[in-house]
């Protein structure tokens, strides 16, 4: 376990394979790595990170990581996808309510838009600008991207069955079958069962001390206090699928997010 991603990651190692003792604290050592790269290259704390020369860049072609690429084309899918119901650009209605810190160059134009649009990131196989002054933001998949690219290094390096817990996103692959307690918003712990081979994300939208979550509609407005949680085949996806299972409407909820994800399940 080590501090990272703003909570705590663990990663479990339930089959080595034929991997010997080194070779297997190394593997372990990349995939903690990946974990960190993500960090440094996404957070939306860091003003130095590619998220961050991105959103001051307003307009202009920003040079980005190929991993800082993949993410930002999989918030812009998702935000295109589900019609703003999970969307990348309300950085600044985030700050706004306080659930993010003002960086520092918000204060050097006061033109910032509150809502955008998948339209308003271009992407390049390298390069990548916003085309209005917005902010964004990738808390709400980042986190998963990076459990995703944690369990790509433990099965390169040959380990057979393993699982990575970044905070309550979860992924496992192989013959680990790991038990499932989600927490909800009013403190009570629900059993959901095992995982295997799959990912699990959840989220809150109650913003507080103990539950600094904050879920946004395609308006701006905060979502109805509850937790969310969604079973997908990656981490990325489950993460992101969380905010649009929070944007629809409970009667065509589970409908919706079913054929979202073709074959992944919605907790509510």
């Amino acid at each position: 376990m080590r501090p990272l991603l703003g909570t705590f990651v663990e990663i479990g190692i339930g089959d080595a394979g034929s991997l010997n003792e080194q070779q297997l604290h190394s593997a372990i050592n990349n995939a903690f790595a990946a974990l960190e790269q993500i960090q440094n290259l996404l957070s939306f704390h860091n003003p130095f990170s590619d998220l961050s020369r991105l959103n001051q860049a307003q307009r202009q072609w920003v040079a980005l990581h190929p991993l800082s690429i993949r993410c930002l084309k999989l918030a812009r899918a998702l935000t295109r996808l589900s019609d703003g119901k999970f969307n990348c650009t309300l950085g600044k209605a985030i700050v706004d309510k306080g659930a993010l810190p003002a960086p520092d160059y918000l204060n050097a134009r006061t033109d910032w838009l509150t809502i955008g649009g998948w339209h308003n990131i271009e992407i390049t196989q390298q390069r990548a600008r916003l085309t209005q002054p917005l902010l964004i933001t990738l808390d709400g998949i980042a986190k998963g991207f990076a459990v995703d690219l944690a369990i790509s290094q433990l099965q390169a390096a040959g380990i057979a069955s393993a699982w990575v817990n970044a905070g309550g996103d979860i992924r496992v692959y192989g013959s680990t079958i790991i038990p499932i307690t989600i927490r909800d918003h009013q403190g009570q712990d629900h059993p959901m069962g095992g995982l295997q081979n799959a990912a699990i994300a959840t989220s809150t939208s109650q913003y507080t001390a103990e539950h600094p979550g904050l879920l946004l509609d395609a308006n701006a407005q905060e979502t109805p206090i509850a937790t969310w949680s969604v079973i997908a085949k990656t981490a990325a996806r489950a993460d992101g699928l969380t905010k649009v299972a929070a944007n629809v409407p409970p009667h065509c909820r589970r409908d919706y997010i079913r054929r979202f994800s073709g074959s992944w399940i919605a907790i509510d």
